[in-house]
C-alpha cells in the first residue's frame, strides 16, 4: 500500500472495487458541488458511500422491480425484508406508500411527490435499510440482466464472523451478538428495542451525549418523536450536567447514546462514571465504539447495549456495509431487551458476510500497523506550526479516560482530526492523500468531515456560529490513518501544510 503520487480523479471508487464504500473528492469545489446537488456530478458517481449515494446495481434492480410489479409513476425502493419495509411504510404514512414483501426483499413504493421522496431517502440514509449492492448484483445475475457469477456465499462464514465478534466484543455467549445489515441499522434496532421496552415503564426521554455522527442523532430526531423527548448534552466530558438532569428527570429517561470515542473530536467520556449514573437511574446506556473499533477498545463492560459499524476496521478493505449489536449479560435490562433486539435487527446478506469473513485473518495485524502510524502522525501534527489543534485519543485532555477502555497500550484506532492554520481549501486541494467519506480502512483517507456530514449546518453563518459554540470548527479535517509507510504519510501531509 502506497500513498498516490497525484490526486485521485473525482468519483473514482476507494478502494477501486465494485462495492467500495468510498470514492474520491479531490477538491473542496467537488465536495461543495456534490453537497449542493450538482446533477453533473451525480452522473459520475456510480459507487460511493452507499447510504448517501445509491449503488448503480441497486438502482438497476429497483427499476426492474418497478416494471415487474407495474409500479410506474411510483418511486420504488428495495429494502431489507420483514420489519424494515413495514417500519418505512409506517414512518412515511400508509396513504403515501405500498409494500410488497417476501423472504428475499421488501419493496416500498412511494408517491412521486417531492416531500415524500425526500423523506423516504432520508429514512433510508438514517436507518441503512436499503438492499445490499451485492444482493442486488446477485438478483441481476439470476435474472440474466447482467453477466457473471453470484457472489460466493461461504456456508461457514456466518459462524466464523460471529465467533470473531464474540471474542472481540467480549460477550458471554455468541447468542448475545446480532449481526446487522449496516452500522446504522444496528443503532436503529437498539433504539427501537430500548424505546419499546422502556416506554412501557413511562420512560420516553432520550439523551444524546455530545456531538455525534449525523445519522445517529437523526435517528433520535426523527424517531424519538416530539422535540421534548430528546435532551442534548453539548459537552460529553461534563458528566455533572448529565447527573443534574438525571437527578431531576431520571425516572423519565429511556436511554442515552454515547460514542466512545466521539466523531470527529475523538473524545472519551468517563466510562465508569457514565455507567454508574445510568445504572443508578435505570437508564439504558448505548455505546458506539466505532471510532476506535472493537479491535482496539473494550466498551461492553461500560454499557447495556453496544452498537458498532463493521464497515470500519473489521471490513478493513473497504467494500462491505455491515454492523452489529451486542448485549451486556450483566445489564439489568438484558432479559427484556434481547427478544426486542432480535425483532428489530435486520441481518446482513450472506454474500457480504462471506466478504467480511475473508478479511478476518488480517484484522489484528492491520490494526497494529494503523495504531503505530497513528501515534507517529499525531506527534508530527502536534509539532507542526501549520496545525492549530490535534484531536486524537492520546491528547493530554483525553488519554486518561481512553486508557480505561483501551484493550492494550497503543491500541489507539486510526482517527485523527486536525484544525488548520491555513484556509481549508488551500490545504485540501493540494494534499495528495486519498479523500472521501468513511474511515477504518487499510489505506489512509481524509475528509472535510463537517462539509460531508453536516453541510446543511455549515452552509449558513448561523449554523457555523452554532458549531463554533460547540467547539467544532466547520473546517476540521478528519483523517483515517492507514497501513502505508509512515514516512510516505507524513511527507504527503507535510507538503500540503
Amino acid at each position: 500500500m502506497e500513498i498516490p503520487e497525484k490526486q485521485i480523479p473525482f468519483g473514482t471508487p476507494i478502494p477501486n472495487l465494485p462495492h467500495a464504500v468510498s470514492c474520491s473528492f479531490p477538491t473542496m469545489r467537488d465536495v461543495i458541488r456534490y453537497e449542493e446537488g450538482d446533477a453533473c456530478l451525480g452522473e459520475i458517481l456510480k459507487v460511493a458511500y452507499p447510504r448517501f449515494v445509491t449503488h448503480h446495481r441497486v438502482i438497476q434492480w429497483e427499476r426492474i422491480l418497478q416494471l415487474k410489479f407495474e409500479l410506474e409513476g411510483k418511486v420504488v425502493y428495495c429494502v431489507c425484508p420483514t420489519q424494515a419495509a413495514k417500519d418505512m411504510q409506517q414512518y412515511l404514512g400508509f396513504q403515501n406508500t405500498s409494500v410488497i414483501a417476501d423472504e428475499a426483499y421488501g419493496i416500498v413504493a412511494v408517491a412521486n411527490d417531492e416531500e415524500t421522496v425526500f423523506r423516504a431517502k432520508k429514512y433510508l440514509q438514517h436507518t441503512g435499510f436499503r438492499i445490499s449492492s451485492r444482493k442486488a448484483e446477485d438478483f441481476l445475475v439470476e435474472e440474466g440482466v447482467i453477466e457473471g457469477s453470484p457472489n460466493q456465499a461461504n456456508p461457514d462464514a456466518y459462524e466464523m464472523l460471529q465467533a470473531s465478534l464474540t471474542e472481540k466484543i467480549g460477550v458471554r455467549t455468541k447468542e448475545d451478538v446480532f449481526m446487522a445489515h449496516s452500522g446504522m441499522s444496528a443503532i436503529y434496532a437498539a433504539f427501537r428495542a430500548i424505546d419499546e421496552v422502556q416506554s412501557k415503564k413511562g420512560r420516553t426521554l432520550w439523551i444524546q451525549l455530545g456531538w455525534m455522527y449525523v445519522d445517529t442523532y437523526e435517528i433520535l430526531n426523527k424517531f424519538a418523536g416530539e422535540d421534548d423527548r430528546k435532551i442534548f448534552i453539548q459537552d460529553p466530558m461534563d458528566l455533572n450536567v448529565l447527573e443534574a438532569i438525571l437527578e431531576e428527570r431520571g425516572d423519565q429517561v429511556a436511554g442515552l447514546i454515547s460514542e466512545m470515542p466521539t466523531n470527529p473530536l475523538v473524545q472519551t467520556p468517563d466510562p465508569e462514571r457514565l455507567l454508574a449514573l445510568t445504572r443508578k437511574y435505570g437508564v439504558a446506556l448505548v455505546v458506539d465504539p466505532t471510532v476506535s473499533s472493537i479491535v482496539n477498545v473494550d466498551t461492553l463492560p461500560y454499557c447495556d447495549v453496544l452498537v458498532t459499524s463493521l464497515t470500519k476496521y473489521v471490513s478493513h478493505e473497504g467494500d462491505v456495509m455491515m454492523g452489529a449489536v451486542a448485549l451486556q449479560s450483566e445489564s439489568p435490562l438484558y432479559e427484556e431487551l434481547k427478544p426486542h433486539i432480535a425483532k428489530f435487527v435486520e441481518p446482513p446478506y450472506s454474500g457480504d458476510v462471506a466478504r467480511v469473513a475473508e478479511q478476518l485473518d488480517n484484522i489484528e495485524s492491520i490494526a497494529k500497523i494503523v495504531n503505530a502510524n497513528t501515534v507517529q502522525l499525531a506527534n508530527f501534527f502536534e509539532d507542526h506550526a501549520g496545525v492549530k489543534c490535534v484531536y486524537w485519543v492520546g491528547a493530554p485532555s483525553n488519554s486518561d479516560r481512553y486508557h480505561k477502555i483501551e484493550k492494550d497500550e497503543g491500541c489507539t484506532g486510526g482517527m485523527i482530526t486536525i484544525d488548520l492554520v491555513k484556509p481549508v481549501a488551500e490545504f485540501y486541494d493540494k494534499c495528495r492523500i486519498p479523500k472521501g467519506p468513511s474511515f477504518g480502512m487499510d489505506r489512509t483517507l481524509m475528509s472535510p468531515f463537517m462539509y460531508m456530514a453536516h453541510y446543511d449546518i455549515i452552509s449558513s453563518s448561523t449554523g457555523r456560529d452554532q458549531l463554533l459554540e460547540y467547539g467544532l470548527n466547520p473546517d476540521l479535517i478528519r483523517i483515517s490513518v492507514g497501513t502505508e509507510s509512515i514516512d510516505q504519510i507524513i511527507a504527503a501531509f507535510d507538503e500540503a501544510l
